[in-house]
C-alpha cells in the first residue's frame, strides 16, 4: 500500500500532483479568491489543527477547504459524535470535496454567510473555526463580513479561530488590516511558526476570547 494521509487514507504522488495542478489552475483563473498557488502542506495542516481538542457533540467549521489537506487533518481529530462543516466558494473545489469526503458536510457559498448557513442547516454555533481564506487578498468589506460572522459564532464561548498568513505577505497592508481587525474583536492571540516546510512558509494565527 502507498503512503497515507494523516486521516489514514491512501494517498499517491499522482493524486497530490493532480491536486496541485487543479489548485494552480484555479489560482490562475481567480488569484484574488484563491490566494495561493499550491495546496497547504500536511505540516501547515498539522499546525492549524494541533491542540484542537474537540469534544463529542461539538461542531468545527472550516472556511475555504480547497482540495482538503486541512480537512483531512481535522477529520482525523474528530471524536465520535463531533460534526464538521466546510464552506467552500469555488464550485470545482466543492465538487472535489464532496466526492473525496462523502462522510463530511460541505456548503457551497461564502464564509461571510455563516450565520445564515448554520440556521439553514439547524446546526449549533461552532467552538472551533479554521480558515484557509486568503485574507491578505480580500477587500475590506469582505474581511469585515467574515470577521463579524466569526465573532457572532464564538462570542461568549471558549472557542477559537485559526488561520494562516504567508510569511512573504505578512507585512502587506491588507494582512495587517486583518490582524488589527481580529485584535479588536478577540482578547487573546498566538502566532505559531513560521511553518517553513510549507510552500510558501506561513505563520499560523490563533485567536480566542471573542468580545
Amino acid at each position: 500500500m502507498g503512503p497515507t494521509t494523516d486521516a489514514g487514507e491512501p494517498e499517491s504522488a499522482r493524486s497530490r500532483l493532480r491536486d496541485g495542478i487543479d489548485f494552480f489552475g484555479n489560482f490562475l483563473r481567480n488569484p484574488g479568491s484563491i490566494g495561493a498557488v499550491v495546496p497547504s502542506s500536511r505540516y501547515l495542516a498539522r499546525a492549524l489543527v494541533g491542540r484542537l481538542e474537540l469534544q463529542p457533540g461539538e461542531l468545527v467549521v472550516e472556511y475555504g477547504p480547497g482540495t482538503g489537506p486541512v480537512t483531512s487533518a481535522i477529520r482525523a481529530s474528530l471524536p465520535p459524535g463531533a460534526r464538521y462543516l466546510g464552506i467552500e466558494l469555488d464550485t470545482r473545489f466543492h465538487d472535489l470535496l464532496t466526492s473525496r469526503y462523502p462522510d463530511l458536510d460541505f456548503h457551497l457559498g461564502s464564509a461571510a454567510d455563516i450565520v445564515a448557513v448554520l440556521a439553514q442547516r439547524e446546526l449549533p454555533r461552532p467552538l472551533r473555526i479554521i480558515s484557509g481564506l486568503p485574507f491578505a487578498s480580500l477587500p475590506p468589506a469582505v474581511q469585515d463580513g467574515v470577521a463579524d460572522g466569526i465573532v457572532h459564532c464564538l462570542h461568549g464561548t471558549a472557542g477559537d479561530f485559526r488561520t494562516f498568513q504567508y510569511v512573504h505577505a505578512y507585512g502587506l497592508r491588507a494582512a495587517r488590516r486583518f490582524r488589527d481587525l481580529m485584535s479588536e474583536r478577540f482578547a487573546s492571540f498566538e502566532r505559531i511558526g513560521p511553518v517553513v516546510r510549507n510552500v510558501p512558509p506561513a505563520f499560523v494565527l490563533r485567536y480566542w476570547g471573542a468580545r
